[in-house]
């Protein structure tokens, strides 16, 4: 890696993984070998001389040689460190995805500038976050603060979960 590429690993220092042994050592191993690396600033050269038309993962793929876990990866990682934002559009039932310098040419209501988020991530937000909270409290002692704060995510993870069972009910 050179001095002016950056690595984005927000998935536990990786490109992210499942919990399966095979998986976790495959993300661990693209890190440590600059596979990851590589592969992110070759989807950015990509999208940068695609301009502001992008891309959808299947050129992406295809120009790559990545198959779809490989490419739609890469660009959830370069998406959620906000290096690229995918477009409303769809081409080929696909969103295509275009370069942060090219955001300019769109509107608010054209693109989405950070990517989707599951029910099952939203709920860890929140959980990490009301983990956080108590931590803290637990270190110096719980203020008021602390405690409305804890109230307020324990009512949206609450919330949350009521939701979620609805809509499986």
């Amino acid at each position: 890696m050179t001095s002016n590429e950056q690595l984005f690993t927000p998935y536990n220092g990786t490109g992210g993984y499942v919990e399966r042994p095979t998986s976790i050592a495959r993300a661990i191993d693209e890190v440590a070998d600059g596979t990851l690396s590589k592969r992110q600033q070759a989807v950015l050269q990509l999208l940068n001389k695609a301009g502001r038309n992008g891309c959808i993962w299947i050129a992406i793929g295809q120009q790559l040689n990545l198959h779809h876990g490989q490419a739609s990866g890469v660009l959830s990682n370069l998406h959620k460190a906000g290096e690229v934002f995918m477009l409303r559009k769809k081409i080929m039932r696909c969103h295509p995805y275009v370069a942060k310098q090219f955001r300019c040419y769109y509107k608010d209501d054209e693109v989405f500038d950070t990517p989707a988020t599951t029910r099952a991530g939203e709920r860890k937000e929140l959980l990490e976050k009301l983990l956080l909270q108590c931590r803290e409290a637990g270190k110096h002692g719980f203020n008021i603060y602390q405690a409305t704060e804890i109230g307020r995510i324990v009512d949206k993870v609450n919330a949350h979960d009521a939701r979620t069972t609805a809509t499986k009910g």
